[in-house]
């Protein structure tokens, strides 16, 4: 019991100290604070349960105002985006960062539904996919940004999505090859910072993509590693599917 309010009692903390507003609407009944129903909603996450199955547990944690569990779905459905980009860059405390890396993957979805796979008239049931891209600071491995999408899509569209929600940047930014491209280069010797990216085959487009190719630092580039093993590790331990149907929900799970 004493782990159990320990772990709600760090989780206020972050809540707290990231300044989220008290409330998320200025209209409708004030029952539940938005820092109560984020507390569940990240305790759903890290215990891996359903809503209800969570509803059931959350007074052996300590908390008594116990919200219904349709309250927690309709507030993962309101959850802003920018809401979830704050606690990321409270939760990193970045004053600076020397290496960061940039990779995206790919997370299952629900399986489709039995009607559709005897209207394509296929044996086995198909796989819809989530993606999400993480902004890692290397030396600390710490995610300075994220970003979820509820369906596949060109890996290059989110970078410079999580470079304007990250807290800071890296000094040196490197991704793998899936980002080669001039524009992006571009992006970040703009911005006051480097980028190590991989040139893809047959490179001979693009001043900063051919310096890429005749001066590529490999022994820097394998760091990018470190990226791939948070993505792993995160998947391993909260799994590697979703259950979320929406993106405004899917964001709330990943």
């Amino acid at each position: 019991m004493k782990r159990k309010k320990e772990l709600v009692k760090k989780i206020y903390g972050l809540l707290r100290s990231a300044r989220i507003p008290k409330f998320l609407h200025h209209f409708r009944p004030k029952t539940y604070t938005s820092r109560q129903h984020m507390l569940c909603l990240m305790l759903k996450e890290l215990l891996q349960l359903s809503y209800e199955r969570l509803v059931e547990i959350l007074p052996y944690f300590g908390i008594k105002n116990v919200p219904h569990f349709t309250t927690l779905i309709k507030f993962a459905k309101r959850v802003p985006l920018e809401l979830l980009n704050m606690l990321l860059a409270y939760s990193a405390k970045a004053e600076s960062c020397l290496v960061a890396a940039i990779d995206a993957t790919g997370i299952s979805r629900s399986n489709a539904s039995s009607y559709y796979v005897r209207k394509i008239d296929r044996e086995t049931k198909t796989q819809q996919h989530a993606k999400r891209s993480l902004h890692v600071d290397i030396e600390r491995r710490k995610i300075l940004s994220a970003k979820p999408r509820a369906k596949p899509r060109h890996d290059g569209r989110d970078v410079e999505y999580l470079l304007e929600k990250s807290p800071i940047l890296g000094e040196t930014n490197i991704m793998d090859k899936g980002y080669d491209d001039n524009n992006l280069h571009k992006l970040f010797r703009e911005k006051g910072v480097y980028s190590i990216i991989p040139a893809r085959k047959g490179c001979k487009r693009g001043q900063y993509r051919k310096e890429m190719r005749d001066f590529f630092d490999y022994g820097q580039y394998w760091q990018k590693n470190i990226v791939e093993s948070l993505n792993s590790a995160i998947k391993r331990k909260y799994g590697s599917t979703l259950s979320c149907r929406s993106i405004m929900t899917q964001r709330a799970e990943t």
